[in-house]
């Protein structure tokens, strides 16, 4: 690695990590878990503009834009409610697509570049960090939202959110929560009147603002542009985890795939034939369906949804014949990360994949995963294996991702 890559890594690996406690400071996370999440908003104010700086500034949003070109698959352009088209922008002919969305914010649109932590390192380390730690999916958004504008109009979200003001000023009028917690399938009703707020909060740089979803809401820049994040956090639900389960046993047991008698709806003794088959298929449900087993099938969902922490992994294959007993290496941070030992085998499940290693290695492999991002060499790693087995083992792990060079 060269040594700019190495200090540009170094300088990451520095920064404050990005978790949830830091997040909602002074909030301690046991207040948060017992009285806001899924329950009631979060507002949390400070007094330090640069409180997020290091997760993005107005500044690196300009150059995102402008390193975007005529690729704006991730970035929309919405004024009060209304949004333009990509395709829209991209089919004037006069201007390039840039130039085009510019002429939408000059006029007064939100520029929304979605999904910006899959493309911009330090949102990428803070949905990382944080999705570990809520085993969740994140996804992070940002608004520019250009002085005196609304970008949306009133609505909610069917998931929480968090957003973190790093320029400028919004006002934020809540409207509270008229049905809790709703699915995915079931979005605000847009056609009626615009609610009258409960709360109205001014959102200023370092500041935060928790909604847990179902909470109507809308914003508006005050007297300058103003930009935040939303970062939009995407739990596995009881639901999801029960449908999930009673899907994969209708596709194994042929009675559920069954139609209703023939001409049930017009034949009582066809509609009592189908409550006692219910009655016996609800039986079945009760006797297979167990919540060990569907909490176990959460936990590789929960990890398959991580991003892949793979950050210096080309340069770590091709340093890949440096590795001996004695090199010092770390196991990636913000790795999820599961490991199940039977007498046969030992399987470490990451980055939505299993590596399987012989039983007899189930020791080293498990103080590997478990090193909490200390950094070690294949010699100081307990157990019985010899140093070249030790050497064999930290080079499988570097090259399938688990570890790199510390």
């Amino acid at each position: 690695m060269t040594p700019l890559a190495d200090r540009e890594r170094a300088a990451l690996s520095a920064r404050p990590v990005p978790d949830l406690s830091r997040l909602i400071d002074p909030i301690d996370v046991h207040t948060f878990r017992r009285e806001h999440w899924e329950r009631q908003p979060l507002f949390v104010k400070r007094s330090d503009p640069g409180y997020f700086a290091d997760l993005l500034t107005l500044a690196d949003v300009d150059e995102v834009l402008w390193l975007s070109g005529t690729d704006l698959r991730n970035i929309r352009v919405v004024i009060d409610g209304k949004e333009t088209p990509v395709d829209e922008l991209k089919s004037t002919a006069r201007q390039n697509a840039l130039e085009a969305l510019y002429e939408h914010y000059r006029n007064g649109s939100t520029v929304v570049l979605n999904s910006l932590g899959d493309r911009w390192a330090p949102l990428r380390r803070l949905g990382s960090v944080l999705g570990a730690e809520l085993s969740a999916r994140i996804q992070c958004n940002i608004y520019v939202t250009p002085a005196g504008n609304r970008g949306f109009v009133p609505h909610y979200d069917t998931h929480d959110v968090f957003i973190a003001q790093v320029h400028g000023t919004k006002h934020w009028r809540l409207a509270g929560q008229p049905y809790a917690l709703p699915l995915h399938g079931r979005p605000y009703d847009k056609s009626q009147p615009e609610p009258e707020p409960e709360q109205e909060i001014d959102l200023s740089a370092g500041d935060l603002l928790y909604l847990p979803r179902g909470t109507v809401h809308s914003a508006a820049s005050n007297e300058t542009t103003s930009v935040h994040i939303t970062i939009g956090v995407h739990p596995l639900l009881y639901s999801d985890v029960v449908e999930h389960a009673v899907k994969r046993l209708f596709a194994e047991e042929e009675a559920f795939r069954k139609g209703l008698p023939m001409g049930f709806a017009t034949d009582e003794q066809g509609q009592s034939q189908a409550v006692d088959q219910l009655v016996a298929l609800l039986g079945v449900l009760r006797d297979r369906l167990s919540p060990r087993e569907m909490v176990t099938e959460s936990v590789r969902r929960a990890i398959s949804i991580a991003a892949p922490t793979l950050d210096g992994h080309l340069t770590d294959l091709e340093r890949l014949g440096e590795v001996e007993a004695d090199t010092k290496v770390i196991r990636r941070p913000d790795l999820r990360w599961t490991l199940a030992v039977d007498e046969e085998a030992v399987q470490l499940t990451f980055h939505d994949k299993t590596v399987q290693f012989p039983a007899h290695v189930a020791d080293e492999v498990r103080y590997v995963a478990q090193s909490n991002g200390a950094g070690f060499t294949g010699a100081s790693i307990p157990g019985d294996l010899d140093q070249p087995g030790r050497a064999v083992l930290v080079r499988t792990l570097m090259r399938e991702g688990f570890i790199t060079f510390a």
